[in-house]
């Protein structure tokens, strides 16, 4: 893995982590199990889309 790609992970990372707690901040008055279900799903999408969307330039670039 080079540096680049691995920044652009952690750039990843911290946005999803980032987007997750400001969407359980919308929901504050909802219950734990809600929040840790809306943080995940979040979380877990904006991971995976700029990562896929990296994946799939890379291999176009070939």
């Amino acid at each position: 893995m080079t540096f680049k790609r691995f920044f652009q992970l952690f750039i990843c990372y911290v946005l999803s982590i980032a987007a997750g707690y400001g969407g359980i901040l919308l929901f504050s008055g909802a219950a734990f199990w809600i929040k840790v279900l809306i943080f995940t799903i979040i979380g877990y999408l904006v991971l995976c889309l700029p990562l896929t969307v990296l994946t799939l330039l890379k291999s176009k670039s070939k």
